[in-house]
């Protein structure tokens, strides 16, 4: 019996989504057109409930955009925001890593490496 209870709380705790709630701070790396590489600052301020998330992304502090969609399945998280200063879509595909996330940043041609770390607060 103690047996299955343990399995129980085994499969309780692997079901359940990942807590990615707070700021994350980080880098966007990518390319330029001319082949160079660029790199600029990343702050994702994130809520959760459940498997929903929302909040903001953006550059810094003063640079943040609202995500109209946000979501964590498993390690898996899965943000759209929409830039407040031009109308662009920005899609963010991170997997959670310990107290970081790494993926990619599209927005609309570009597409860029985003890595960020969860800020101690």
């Amino acid at each position: 019996m103690l047996f299955a209870v343990a399995g129980l709380s085994l499969a309780l705790v692997m079901g359940s989504a990942a807590d990615v709630k707070g700021k994350w701070d980080g880098k966007i790396t990518g390319q330029r057109p001319d082949g160079t590489t660029s790199e600029d600052t990343a702050l994702l301020i994130l809520d959760q409930k459940d498997s929903t998330i929302t909040g903001t992304v953006g550059g810094n502090e003063s640079d943040q955009h609202p995500i109209t969609s946000g979501s964590i399945d498993g390690n898996k998280v899965t943000l759209v925001a929409k830039n407040t200063k031009n109308g662009r879509e920005l899609q963010i595909e991170l997997t959670i890593e310990a107290d970081q996330m790494k993926g990619t940043i599209t927005i609309g041609e570009r597409r860029g490496q985003l890595m960020v770390k969860r800020r101690k607060e």
